[in-house]
């Protein structure tokens, strides 16, 4: 491998390293199982991978990816004949531990952040796929145009998707945001 050749790989390889935690965030968000998100986001980088002489990967990578991602999620509740979601804490782990020290608040200021979390976690369970994307990657940073792009909609369509879940939130938290 020449000089060039190393260079490509340590870009590919930097990617890869950048893109990984995010996918699986975004995967993760779609799909209940944490293994078959690890899965889809397994073949999604290895398919765009293996066609990495067709992709700028390090300039575009990231949008093919969660657009791949997006896809495989659908494609897989379609066949699974619906979607099973993510219900705010995994079994196998205590995610509220994650971002807060339950030393350092009351024991009944943690349970009412678990009670929002699992609020928030049921509430996810009632939006549509392509809303529940639309507004994982708007929390992931991307903007609408990146979006709409990865949902294979317009701009337009992609702000509608984003307000419409962030409206269905509101209004089946409303108890949690009128006591805030």
């Amino acid at each position: 491998m020449g000089e060039a050749g190393r260079t490509r790989q340590k870009s590919l390889d930097a990617w890869v390293e950048k893109s990984l935690p995010k996918a699986l965030a975004f995967a993760r968000s779609l799909l209940a199982d944490r293994h078959a998100a690890e899965d889809v986001v397994h073949d999604c980088v290895c398919r765009l991978l293996e066609r990495k002489d067709r992709y700028d990967l390090p300039r575009d990578g990231f949008k093919l990816l969660l657009r791949s991602i997006a896809n495989a999620c659908i494609d897989l509740g379609r066949r699974a004949g619906r979607v099973r979601w993510q219900t705010g804490v995994d079994a196998d782990t205590d995610r509220a531990s994650e971002f807060v020290d339950r030393r350092s608040i009351e024991p009944y200021q943690f349970a009412m952040r678990k009670e929002l979390e699992m609020a928030v976690g049921e509430a996810l369970q009632h939006l549509p796929l392509n809303q529940r994307a639309a507004l994982e990657l708007k929390s992931l940073g991307c903007s609408l145009s990146e979006i709409a792009e990865t949902l294979e909609v317009t701009e337009s369509h992609a702000g509608v998707l984003v307000h419409r879940a962030r409206r269905a939130l509101s209004r089946e938290l409303e108890c949690f945001l009128r006591d805030a």
